[in-house]
């Protein structure tokens, strides 16, 4: 049996996309972590492997999991993409308040101004619904659409499905692992992409786009450019980059060669691109 971290509590989307991750046995034990960082942190440590969010369709690419890569580079073996629905619920008629989590409330801004009422912020949407059914008074809460079940149903005054802003929310979300994975075998069939790392110190005009020259002209196609701060000075960034290929492939090893004369890459691992 393998262990298995993921940003809890359980009932989240995250363990949702735990399940779904083709790569994974059957088999794993699940623990849940309340935040990304001790997540990642315990990737290596208290378990094999750790199943976080990078991206969501509405509101893009997590920050925080990037930036635990530059400070700690990880191997990503697989990813998922998980639909994210919502469903607003309320215990009573006319709610006077509702709870959400602050990730929720960004998709569904919506829902939440038509609702007009005073909002609570939790620390989970699993959080909300527990709220919302400890709660005497007339409330409201946003939960995953996958929570709200016939008995849960029978018990609420109302439930507006798909509160989401946009019918089409989804969040990638990657498995990734402390140690250095072996190629798998070359299956003509199925889509790759790798993630890395250009970690840019030197301040030098041009420098980012001689790095993109570069893949362009051995024909490397970019799927994802993500600049964040380095912490130090104002003007100076670290860049997560994801293109299609595997790391084997000879045009990406010589691209990365090349890029590496002028700069420090991280490779951070190829993996099914499971678009």
């Amino acid at each position: 049996m393998i262990d298995i971290v993921t940003l809890g509590p359980a009932g989240t989307f995250s363990q949702l996309a735990a399940d779904r991750m083709r790569s994974l046995p059957s088999q794993k034990r699940l623990s849940f972590y309340p935040t990304l960082t001790k997540t990642l942190n315990a990737v290596g440590e208290a378990a094999e492997i750790g199943v976080v969010p990078i991206e969501n369709i509405l509101e893009g690419v997590v920050s925080p999991v990037i930036d635990a890569f530059v400070k700690r580079p990880l191997q990503i073996i697989d990813e998922v993409t998980v639909p994210i629905a919502f469903s607003l619920i309320a215990n009573q008629p006319n709610p006077q308040q509702v709870f959400a989590q602050f990730v929720a409330q960004g998709q569904c801004s919506d829902a939440l101004e038509r609702l007009a009422v005073p909002l609570t912020t939790t620390a989970s949407n699993s959080e909300s619904l527990k709220q919302l059914l400890a709660c005497e008074t007339p409330a409201a809460a946003l939960v995953p659409s996958h929570l709200v079940d016939t008995e849960l149903r029978q018990r609420l005054a109302w439930v507006e499905d798909e509160a989401s802003d946009s019918p089409d929310n989804a969040t990638r979300f990657i498995a990734v692992t402390s140690a250095a994975q072996k190629a798998s075998p070359y299956d003509a069939v199925t889509r790759y992409k790798t993630s890395f790392l250009i970690l840019d110190d030197a301040d030098q005009p041009g420098l980012l786009v001689e790095h993109l020259q570069v893949l362009a002209a051995y024909k490397v196609n970019l799927m994802a450019l993500v600049s964040r701060p380095t912490g130090r000075q104002f003007g100076q960034y670290h860049f997560y980059l994801e293109c299609e290929g595997r790391l084997e492939d000879s045009a990406l090893q010589a691209a990365l060669t090349l890029i590496r004369l002028r700069t420090q890459v991280v490779t951070l691992g190829s993996y099914p691109d499971r678009r």
